[in-house]
């Protein structure tokens, strides 16, 4: 089935070449590398201390992680299987619009990706905005350096940001255009860089006297600062609730805030050796790696620090209203324990360099999509050429460039779109489609089902395991939809405008589909509804 001959259409092919051009060359560790930077070492390395200890105070830290990783890994599990089950590009939109819908499988990829897009830029804007500031300002205040400070205001600047954002994107476009065993080289460096921060961090953490923290803080913050940090929060709305309950809640709905990127290889499973295996091992190690790393940190941390304080500087940097220079970052905590410039010198350079890496691997998934949607003809032909040297799918990478920088430009002008707030959201929104037709595939497509790999195929009682785990994962899905209703502090509430938004890029989707379908119709006379009976060339 890997190619089809149109029936009316002359001598064109719906699938004009026999390979799609890309190379499968990420084997199980470079598939949990691209996990593990899409989770992020630097940027989801700051929430569990700096934002999720105030949105829910009093819940410990461990255990909300624990319980997220927990749920993760059964969603990990299903988009394997769909990786393994159709091991091309954009596995999950290859199944959806192959077992459950075409038009509805195209228009979540379609809005995954439009968003997918920006949040990258956004994650970009995030470099000026909050990682260069936080580490200027630290190495600002730590040693005595005014211009550093300065320099830390003006690159969260609007300015600042939109121009080194752009530089940024620049760089990471140029970065993703070189041949994918370079690009999982760079991304190699980064997570061996991303695990020497975090033993810096464990270090400093680790070797500070149980009791230094408190004159430590105050000697950088001021005099009494520590001491009435909890008070302060409480004044200005804090509310301690160490409840197992609310901490279960807490990492039910934090799960992909936090973990969000350990199954993307599912995105580019064409480029990935022996998807069968390669997807579950690197999906769930790099899961299982980042939880432990952060646990590792909440342990050294709490440490040194109770979480009811912890939590305090959490809540008191999410309410400016406090008018409280708050610095609730654990580079910080790590930083005034431990003042080495050297050490502190080099978390900073490591945390940039991997949220480059960061920005990396959402060019790269998000472009393969695109290449996926090309190669099926819903695009421009012209969008899934592969350059002969680099092996890379240069203008499908161009357009994922141009929707960062609209990313960049929207967070400098104080996102308007709100794309990261509004991102776990819309991913799981559009993550309903390929998951129900994963859960239903062996009952849908028996034929492909019994000719699946192994791992697809398994049974427990003579019951389809993927059933179960899809079915698991659904439930996992609908509690995050219902919990963004629920809980407005989580993703900045849900809005009729953010509502409207998402049914916009749906229906825009839907209305590209159907524009594609007519235009191949009367200029090729092919029906793009025979491209979804067979299965993509690999």
């Amino acid at each position: 089935m890997a190619e089809m001959v149109a029936p009316a259409g002359g001598d064109r092919k719906l699938y004009a070449r026999k390979s799609s051009g890309l190379i499968r060359t990420i084997g199980v560790f470079g598939a949990m590398v691209f996990g593990v930077h899409c989770i992020s070492l630097s940027s989801s390395g700051l929430i569990p201390y700096s934002w999720i200890a105030g949105v829910w105070p009093g819940s410990s830290i461990i255990g909300v992680l624990t319980v997220a990783m927990f749920f993760c890994l059964f969603h990990a599990y299903t988009y394997s299987a769909i990786g393994a089950t159709m091991p091309r590009s954009a596995a999950d939109y290859t199944l959806g619009s192959r077992v459950l819908s075409a038009p509805l499988a195209f228009a979540a990829s379609w809005t995954l990706v439009i968003f997918s897009g920006m949040v990258a830029g956004s994650l970009i804007a995030w470099i000026p905005s909050t990682a260069v500031p936080t580490l200027a300002r630290t190495m600002g205040i730590i040693f005595n350096n005014p211009a550093l400070v300065e320099f830390a205001g003006w690159s969260s600047s609007r300015v600042g940001i939109i121009v080194i954002g752009t530089v940024c994107t620049i760089i990471t476009f140029l970065l993703m255009i070189l041949p994918t065993r370079t690009i999982v080289r760079i991304l190699e460096v980064g997570f061996f860089l991303g695990l020497l921060a975090w033993a810096i961090l464990y270090f400093q953490l680790g070797t500070a006297p149980a009791d230094s923290f408190p004159a430590a803080w105050d000697k950088f913050m001021g005099a009494g600062s520590y001491e009435g940090r909890v008070a302060l929060a409480e004044a200005n709305g804090m509310v301690i609730n160490p409840n197992v309950a609310v901490m279960t809640l807490a990492g039910l709905i934090m799960g992909f805030w936090v973990f969000y990127g350990y199954y993307i290889p599912t995105f580019f499973a064409g480029e990935v050796k022996q998807a069968e295996t390669t997807l579950l091992a690197g999906s769930w190690s790099s899961l299982i790696a980042t939880w432990a790393i952060f646990v590792v940190g909440a342990l050294l941390l709490q440490r040194l620090v109770p979480l009811e304080w912890i939590a305090a500087e959490s809540f008191l940097g999410q309410t400016p209203a406090a008018g409280v220079a708050a610095m609730p970052f654990i580079t910080f905590y790590a930083a005034v324990v431990s003042p080495n410039f050297i050490l502190i010198l080099i978390v900073a350079i490591v945390w940039i360099y991997t949220l480059i890496n960061l920005a990396q691997t959402y060019f790269f998934y998000c472009s393969r999509i695109v290449f996926a949607w090309s190669f099926d003809r819903l695009i421009p032909e012209r969008i899934c050429w592969v350059h002969p040297k680099l092996h890379s799918p240069i203008w499908a990478i161009l357009i994922i460039t141009i929707l960062a920088e609209i990313g960049v430009i929207d967070a400098a002008l104080g996102s308007v779109m709100g794309a990261q707030l509004n991102f776990v959201f819309f991913a799981v929104c559009t993550m309903f489609v390929p998951v129900t037709a994963m859960t239903l595939f062996p009952f849908l497509k028996k034929d492909l089902f019994e000719n699946a790999s192994a791992m697809v195929r398994r049974k427990i009682g003579g019951f389809p395991v993927i059933t179960i785990v899809g079915a698991i994962t659904l439930l996992y899905m609908v509690w995050m939809v219902v919990a963004s209703f629920i809980y407005p502090a989580v993703g900045g509430g849900i809005s009729t405008t953010k509502l409207l938004i998402l049914a916009g890029l749906v229906i825009t989707g839907l209305a590209v589909f159907y524009f594609a379908r007519w235009y191949r119709m009367k200029n090729e006379g092919i029906d793009i509804n025979w491209t979804f009976q067979s299965i993509p060339p690999v």
